[in-house]
């Protein structure tokens, strides 16, 4: 079994549900209103560092992971130019040792 963890700018959660329920992905805790620094700045929900980020996290076997990272990789692959103004995705793979 495998994490998949994936973080975004709020604009994508549409998209990202999306991509989510294409693949039927069996379920996924979503966390709203992220707050953080990264690659595309700072995110804090202020005046000075408006914005911020959802946070996605499936639980998944290996046969999953690829689908879900391949569409995660060709969603990011298209927003080239939106992700200067707005930031992106990330999406990271963790192994699950153990779940109760």
């Amino acid at each position: 079994m495998k994490l998949v963890l994936i973080v975004f700018n709020f604009i994508y959660d549409d998209s990202v549900r999306a991509i989510i329920e294409n693949l039927k992905i069996p379920g996924f805790t979503e966390v709203p209103r992220v707050f953080g620094t990264g690659e595309s700045g700072k995110r804090f929900g202020t005046h000075a560092f408006p914005g911020h980020d959802t946070m996605l996290f499936t639980v998944l076997s290996a046969e999953l992971v690829g689908p879900l990272m391949e569409q995660i990789t060709e969603f990011k692959a298209g927003l080239t130019d939106r992700a200067k103004r707005h930031g992106g995705i990330k999406a990271f793979v963790l192994p699950v040792d153990q779940m109760v």
